[in-house]
């Protein structure tokens, strides 16, 4: 039987899938916790499940951006990039969010709602869930969205269909019920991946993707306290 060759279309587009598959599973883990909620050795089992499985997402994620990274070393921490990048993103889904709530009557994502639900049932789990969200969770999807999507297709001089490419697949792995909400979370993955390809170093399209976690994070926890 042949082994269909890494270097192929098939191949980079069964890998994102894998990925894009992958990222959706641990949250799963997080919902059974809370379903436990009121046996503290099931809830510890499954959050060390879920954490497990960022982990290891993590990991082969990074592998595969380093095997098919076409930026080269990384350039360093670009903070104006950061700060600039994270206002963009601020602005952007900010006007947007203002749209779904005139044409479609939603003060929030699906997606924010959906992670809501989460938070507040144990103890445990939201401190999991809310340290996964804004570390582990940006990071997971920076190798994944950014890092190997971006370089597994396109040449390196074609920044545009990367950028777009990106931010259309990161937003499919969103839960959006209308095409405005799908644009905020496309908004976001296009500017990270634009920070990404202009500043060579994926940690800056990371730092972004935390700062803006860390304040929907909040935001959501201060709905549930």
């Amino acid at each position: 039987m042949k082994i269909i060759n890494k270097s192929s279309w098939l191949y980079r587009v069964l890998v994102i899938a894998l990925f894009f598959i992958a990222i959706q599973v641990p949250p799963v883990a997080v919902q059974l916790a809370n379903h436990y909620s009121a046996n503290e050795v099931i809830v510890a089992a499954f959050v060390a499940l879920f954490l497990g499985l960022m982990l290891a997402i993590i990991w082969l994620a990074s592998h595969t951006y380093q095997e098919y990274n076409q930026l080269g070393k990384p350039a360093g921490i670009k903070l104006r990039w950061i700060i600039g990048g994270f206002l963009v993103i601020i602005l952007g889904t900010d006007i947007l969010s203002v749209l779904n709530k005139v044409i479609y009557h939603q003060t929030e994502t699906a997606n924010n709602a959906a992670l809501g639900n989460l938070l507040g049932h144990n103890q445990l789990v939201t401190i999991a869930f809310m340290f996964s969200a804004i570390v582990l969770s940006p990071i997971a999807e920076e190798f994944i969205f950014r890092g190997s999507l971006t370089n597994m297709f396109f040449k390196v001089t074609n920044i545009w269909p990367k950028v777009f490419l990106s931010g259309l697949v990161f937003s499919a792995g969103h839960m959006s019920t209308n095409p405005v909400s799908f644009l905020i979370y496309a908004f976001m993955g296009m500017t990270l991946a634009y920070v990404y390809l202009q500043t060579r170093d994926i940690r800056n399209s990371m730092a972004i993707h935390m700062l803006n976690n860390l304040i929907a994070m909040f935001v959501l926890f201060t709905q549930i306290s």
